[in-house]
């Protein structure tokens, strides 16, 4: 997802988007995140950067963490890339001695996370401002929560993006129909404006070593851990540019992140027998939404002369 050009003509995370009904939550304020007495940061964010042109982006997403505030701890994986990742001021970087799947370069960067929450951005993002202040305030005043995700907003268009699809955010109501549809298909993107609370992710394993559907199994993992709180208002900027895959996705390689996501449903301790028990049927469901429901989407959204490209933020790393 690359960056708007020029952050300043950008609304603040909150804003209320063209499209959708603009219902911006407001959790109540966790003192602990800035009383001074809290003596490290509540997040960590991760991001991988490779080759270019991430590495070049690379700046513009730590100066938007960065802006917001200072102290938070930034995880840069440089992904044996073979362009010289920069030493930014308030970052890590890790190495990587080989080209890591997306999924894996993630993992790689949890392993140094000791913080409470955790979030995943990508060299091409970049936060709106406040952004990080209400997805921290959000996942705090709720210890149920497993996740707290904002929108995305279309830069050309100011409107709010349709990924997370408006149907997601009424299913929330209902954490055990949330958990299981989004098994079936990927319901909300665990990278940009989403934060996750550490222990849960390392404990379900992280990742898929996938590039591009790889947030699909953590997601999961994450659902049957949790409720998942969506925010209506836009947090990130989403924009597709020419190294976007978005379209590369086939419907193979998308059974077999379906299949990373069974083998999670079958090994996570935290996933019920209910779900255990309903993995056959959960492949089948799996089966139609890709190779039936997909290409009806796609079809409808190309006969109205919208973008046909997957909701899917994915890119890759190899």
């Amino acid at each position: 997802m690359a960056v708007a050009p020029g952050r300043r003509d950008l609304p603040d995370a909150g804003a209320r988007p063209t499209r959708g009904r603009g219902d911006p939550r407001r959790p109540a304020r966790d003192r602990r995140l800035t009383e001074p007495s809290h003596n490290q940061p509540a997040v960590t964010v991760v991001i991988p950067a490779w080759d270019s042109p991430y590495v070049e982006w690379l700046p513009r997403a730590v100066e938007a963490v960065r802006i917001q505030d200072p102290d938070v701890r930034i995880v840069v994986v440089d992904n044996c890339s073979s362009v010289a990742v920069p030493q930014l001021e308030g970052t890590t970087v890790v190495r990587t001695a080989a080209r890591l799947s997306a999924g894996e370069a993630r993992n790689r960067g949890l392993e140094h996370v000791e913080t409470e929450f955790v979030m995943f951005l990508d060299a091409d993002d970049e936060l709106l401002r406040g952004a990080l202040e209400t997805v921290r305030q959000g996942i705090s005043s709720d210890p149920g929560l497993a996740a707290f995700a904002m929108s995305l907003l279309e830069p050309e268009t100011g409107r709010r993006h349709r990924f997370p699809y408006r149907f997601a955010f009424l299913l929330t109501r209902f954490p055990r129909a949330f958990a299981l549809i989004t098994s079936v298909w990927s319901l909300y993107s665990t990278q940009g404006c989403a934060i996750f609370r550490t222990a849960w992710v390392k404990e379900c394993g992280g990742y898929a070593d996938l590039s591009g559907p790889e947030d699909w199994i953590l997601g999961v993992s994450q659902a049957f851990r949790g409720r998942i709180r969506l925010d209506r208002s836009p947090g990130l900027v989403y924009r597709l540019h020419h190294e976007s895959l978005a379209q590369a996705q086939s419907g193979r390689y998308l059974m077999l992140a379906a299949r990373r996501v069974r083998e999670r449903l079958r090994s996570d301790p935290a996933v019920p027998a209910w779900a255990r028990t309903a993995v056959p049927l959960i492949a089948v469901m799996q089966a139609i939404a890709i190779f039936a429901l997909r290409p009806l989407y796609r079809a409808a959204r190309q006969g109205t002369g919208l973008p046909i490209t997957s909701s899917r933020r994915t890119r890759s790393s190899s």
